[in-house]
């Protein structure tokens, strides 16, 4: 006989679980976990500020999960310093383009990752960190770019203006980040195209 299934309210923006209902309110964000899962908090042994509703870009889905734990394996951990390949990809997830005539760097959502969060209606709580180093060498810094997820996904991209001299020039570079997507491609232009 299969589980029943308990189903996990959430705060669309924030990921934070608001309830727990045996019943599906199509009125709220809402995902289907097993009873199993959640037993604990609805027996008062654990409180629901504890975990946090959040998609996960490896399976592309959303997944209730404890804040404040996480699972390391060996291909998580190769995924901490995770340099982006400059092999074309135009179905990457993230792109990441240094662009010397409008003297700025865009990164942009792929047109996949992009739907399936439009279809999912949620947005992602965390910052994208990408680290510019010398070629090959995560260890020499040139420069750090941040954006909050949240802005990338409004927008479907996002302007972050060059403020130092290597990035108008043909200096070569890597950009590592921490993996949390599928595919990445790092593009660099130089000419007017």
């Amino acid at each position: 006989m299969p589980e029943q299934l308990m189903w996990v309210i959430f705060n669309k923006d924030t990921g934070n679980v608001t309830g727990i209902s045996n019943e599906k309110d199509e009125a709220q964000n809402c995902i289907s976990v097993p009873l199993s899962e959640v037993k604990h908090i609805m027996e008062g042994k654990d409180s629901r500020r504890n975990y946090i509703v959040q998609y996960n870009p490896k399976i592309k889905n959303l997944e209730f999960v404890a804040k404040h734990s996480y699972v390391f394996d060996a291909y998580s951990i190769k995924d901490f310093v995770y340099e982006l390949p400059e092999i074309s990809n135009t179905e990457a997830d993230i792109t990441l383009t240094q662009d010397v005539p409008n003297t700025c760097w865009k990164i942009q959502l792929g047109k996949h990752l992009r739907r399936n969060l439009r279809e999912k209606g949620i947005s992602l709580n965390t910052n994208l960190l990408f680290s510019v180093t010398k070629k090959g060498d995560p260890n020499i810094l040139y420069k750090s770019l941040s954006v909050h997820f949240s802005q990338v996904v409004s927008d479907n991209y996002y302007i972050i203006p060059f403020s130092m001299p290597f990035e108008t020039e043909d200096t070569p570079v890597s950009v590592y980040t921490s993996k949390r997507f599928d595919t990445y491609h790092l593009k660099r232009i130089f000419d007017e195209q």
